[in-house]
């Protein structure tokens, strides 16, 4: 399977009258790279369907929900910064990973016009995990960005498998109280703190957008990840950001946030019926 997310020329598939639309939604979206390689994916599995971003400032974009209503060839809608916490309010019908997020990352319109949303960024996320070759059960994370849309979704996957321990990294008080009250609600298990504390840690997260600018601070000092722990980060732009390039030169493995965008596929394209198993081609060749 060719892979072409990090912004390789990919062919787009023919547009006709009866090609489903499947606008990427987000402001801004020139960061956004992951269309190429599902428009790609779509013509290999001959799905007529095309996905584009669609550039909506916040105070628009309840209006673009209330209008995706009434979009008869547009079979949902995916979901990026800022407009995730927007989506789950707009929705007719939510996911228990949604509700547990407060954000949607992925929606489904079915043919009456009714919208369902899910969160998929911690499934894939786990995913990419997975492929890195590494578990999460029982294991020591850090997780910054943990009250964002994509952040309250990779701890709801991270703790679903079962770690030790998490430390959340969150400076908007009323976020951080509220994913640290509903991880402990639903794992008391796990034991949840609101900053790192010692080091060693298994993995260490960057789901926030601290990063995406040459001029932010590091999210975390990646010294605070065991030598043969695991540092990732959600963003894609720049892909090596200054975390992971700090994390490499220290000789820790990292993951980038392409990493965790090619595993939504599957997760995503599930939940808008467009996966079978006679399409899912393999993409980890």
């Amino acid at each position: 399977m060719t892979n072409n997310l990090p912004g390789q020329p990919a062919p787009m598939p023919a547009v006709t009258g009866t090609t489903w639309c499947l606008p990427l939604v987000g402001h801004p979206v020139a960061q956004v790279r992951t269309p190429a390689g599902i428009n790609a994916w779509f013509a290999e599995c001959g799905i007529d369907t095309v996905i584009f971003p669609v550039d909506i400032p916040p105070d628009r974009i309840a209006g673009f929900f209330d209008m995706l209503r009434g979009w008869s060839n547009c079979c949902g809608c995916s979901v990026t910064v800022p407009h995730k916490q927007a989506a789950f309010a707009a929705m007719d019908a939510l996911t228990e990973r949604a509700r547990f997020c407060g954000a949607v990352n992925i929606i489904r319109r079915d043919a009456d016009g009714r919208l369902t949303g899910d969160a998929t960024d911690g499934l894939a996320f786990v995913r990419a995990v997975e492929r890195n070759g590494r578990s999460i059960a029982g294991s020591k994370v850090l997780l910054a960005g943990a009250g964002g849309g994509a952040g309250s979704a990779i701890a709801h996957a991270v703790c679903s498998e079962g770690p030790a321990e998490i430390a959340l990294l969150e400076p908007h008080k009323a976020r951080r109280n509220a994913i640290t009250a509903r991880i402990t609600a639903k794992w008391p298990e796990i034991r949840c703190t609101a900053s790192p504390e010692g080091a060693d840690y298994d993995l260490a997260i960057n789901a926030s957008a601290q990063g995406m600018l040459p001029t932010d601070e590091m999210p975390f000092d990646p010294r605070l990840v065991r030598q043969d722990g695991l540092v990732a980060d959600v963003i894609t732009k720049p892909v090596t950001t200054a975390l992971l390039a700090s994390a490499e030169a220290l000789g820790l493995k990292t993951q980038n946030g392409f990493e965790m965008a090619d595993a939504q596929l599957e997760f995503q394209m599930r939940h808008l019926r467009l996966w079978t198993e006679r399409n899912a081609t393999e993409r980890d060749d």
